[in-house]
């Protein structure tokens, strides 16, 4: 029999608002599984941090996590990409050790982040938490549709292989734009072990979320999957990441103090609550480094995540905040809403992932 698909392929999503620890699985996976391809689409409005098992750390915008993998050979910025040519191209550089020899595909129909689209969103804040990195600004160009307006990677494929040229001289690393959807498809049929990486977070979604608090898209395995060019139909482990206590990016105050942003609402079966409640450090955002809010643990999110993305693998993040009673409670609420808790985090590295097979509640917690 002919398999005309890629035979093993993880894809990796957020169950919440972001920020669960994306990026700590996807390099544990990618140590463990050693993907040749990686697939992602992400935006320069979201950060994902790994510390290798080599003690190495991670903070990336536009390159995936799994770069860690032994055995990478290509990396896919798939047609959903909004992309920042100077942020890759930092990225890459700051990798060459992994990303070495290694081939950047880069779908024609990504959408190339310019200084007017940041321009647009510079200024003070109105209404919700923004990151201002210009991504909405690119979006709303793309869909007006204007044959004149140049935005999309295939419009700018000579300034991006002038760009990365030396990269290629010095490291053997090859940036090449894919022009049509079915070009796009050969390529990831080259992968035999494919790693798709999400942005974000479910109630994050344009569609499924609080409306107008969301980002600009859906953040579901499906939506995940058309914004990086895989077909849906292909076979594939959906693991979703959670964290014991949810975040929301901070609110936006100005210089008098008062609160010119809210970034949202949240579940019903939720409250929000305080860092020195949760007796844990301040935690910023990887973007704009700005103190983020933090929730109770929501069963109606996780059940409602779950069921719309069809979630086969839970990792369940900073476990450490919890007493061990607090982490029994959530392992249960998760079990109840129809999930499987494979993984456990207890922190920020890779030395921090305990595999579980949703067998065991812990008695005591990890120090």
């Amino acid at each position: 029999m002919i398999i005309d698909h890629p035979r093993n392929i993880r894809l990796i999503c957020d169950l919440q608002f972001g920020s669960t620890g994306k990026g700590l699985i996807a390099g544990y996976l990618a140590e463990k599984h050693q993907p040749d391809t990686l697939v992602s689409a992400w935006s320069p409005n979201a950060g994902h941090t790994y510390i290798s098992s080599q003690g190495e750390k991670f903070v990336h915008t536009m390159l995936p996590n799994g770069i860690v993998s032994k055995n990478l050979k290509r990396i896919c910025l798939g047609p959903g990409s909004t992309i920042n040519l100077d942020s890759l191209y930092e990225e890459v550089k700051a990798s060459v050790l992994h990303t070495m020899g290694t081939t950047i595909y880069i779908h024609g129909n990504a959408t190339i982040v310019q200084q007017k689209h940041r321009d647009e969103e510079a200024g003070p804040m109105t209404k919700i938490g923004s990151t201002k990195k210009g991504c909405g600004a690119a979006l709303i160009d793309k869909i007006r549709r204007n044959p004149e307006n140049l935005i999309t990677a295939f419009d700018w494929k000579d300034e991006i292989r002038f760009m990365f040229e030396d990269l290629y001289d010095r490291y053997g690393i090859r940036v090449q734009i894919v022009p049509t959807q079915a070009e796009w498809i050969e390529v990831l049929k080259l992968g035999d072990v494919l790693q798709i990486e999400g942005a974000q977070g479910y109630s994050l979604g344009m569609l499924s979320g609080f409306y107008p608090y969301t980002t600009s898209r859906e953040c579901t395995p499906a939506q995940i999957c058309v914004d990086c060019g895989v077909p849906a139909y292909w076979p594939m482990t959906r693991i979703g990441s959670a964290r014991t206590y949810p975040i929301r990016v901070a609110n936006r105050y100005d210089e008098d103090g008062n609160m010119v942003g809210w970034s949202g609402p949240h579940y019903a079966d939720q409250t929000e609550i305080s860092w020195e409640y949760l007796q844990q450090p301040v935690e910023v955002t990887t973007v704009t480094q700005l103190p983020r809010r933090v929730f109770t643990f929501s069963r109606n999110q996780l059940r409602e995540a779950v069921e719309m993305g069809g979630i086969d693998e839970i990792v369940l993040g900073f476990a450490n905040y919890c007493d061990a009673a607090s982490l029994g409670s959530i392992m249960r609420d998760i079990a109840e809403s129809g999930g499987n808790v494979k993984y456990l985090t207890w922190g920020p590295s890779h030395a921090d992932v305990e595999e579980i097979h949703g067998k065991y509640v812990p008695k005591t917690p990890r120090t």
